[in-house]
């Protein structure tokens, strides 16, 4: 088991190598990197302008791997549909007491991940399943111990979530001639992590506290990783 591990994470971090390196041929990958640097150091220091700046160009800059993949039409909309209800996302989270608007744009997102991870053949597995669902668990119990009305909301786009997860997550989409496809599950697993920290950001500290900079770094750290795992392992060729 360990030794499964240690390969996977070897492989997941391969993948983010060649993910940031393919900056040299793809200007808007290198102005991705950058402007995900800025905005992680940004969170992390509560650099509030610098974050607002970062923040709206990071999924318009990654798009650009989708128009340039060989992909069919019909793929290359869904990606850039799904990429749209991420940059929704991003920027509604940007204002204060904006999660459940939020998560309605990040689940167009899933949406479309969701059924670009099946179309390759991705299928749910009883432990992948079993696993996600005890986070999502817990979640859906510290919403209603706290805030209630977002119970809905922890479960439906949730799901959605730890689907896009466990289906990234499936062994079966390891292809070894395309490098990138070694990242899908790293990529969807940092997604759950992310809004995780998010999540529990938004129940426990308080603004501008510095332990809610360090959540902020790491929730855009963990989800801009996981937005270029997904989409280099979705659109690879």
């Amino acid at each position: 088991m360990l030794n499964g591990f240690v390969t996977k994470t070897r492989q997941g971090a391969t993948a983010l190598v060649k993910a940031v390196a393919k900056s040299a041929s793809e200007p808007e990958r290198a102005a991705f990197v950058a402007a995900a640097s800025i905005n992680i150091g940004a969170s992390l220091l509560g650099v509030a302008r610098a974050k607002k700046l970062s923040k709206p160009v990071l999924m318009p800059l990654l798009a650009g791997r989708v128009l340039r993949s060989s992909h069919t039409p019909g793929e290359k909309a869904l990606g850039i549909a799904g990429l749209g209800g991420g940059w929704a996302g991003d920027l509604v989270l940007m204002k204060p007491n904006s999660l459940p608007q939020g998560a309605a744009g990040f689940a167009i997102n899933h949406a479309a991940y969701i059924t670009l991870l099946l179309a390759k053949g991705a299928r749910p597995s009883t432990l992948r399943t079993t696993i996600r669902a005890v986070p999502l668990a817990a979640a859906a119990g510290f919403a209603a111990l706290r805030e209630p009305k977002l119970v809905p909301m922890v479960l439906s786009y949730g799901g959605l979530l730890a689907t896009t997860s466990l289906l990234a997550d499936d062994p079966h989409l390891h292809d070894s001639s395309v490098p990138a496809s070694f990242g899908l599950g790293h990529g969807g697993n940092l997604f759950l992590i992310s809004d995780a920290v998010l999540f529990a950001r938004e129940m426990f500290l308080s603004e501008g506290t510095p332990a809610a900079q360090c959540a902020d770094g790491m929730v855009m750290g963990t989800y801009t990783i996981a937005q270029l795992l997904l989409v280099d392992g979705l659109f690879s060729k």
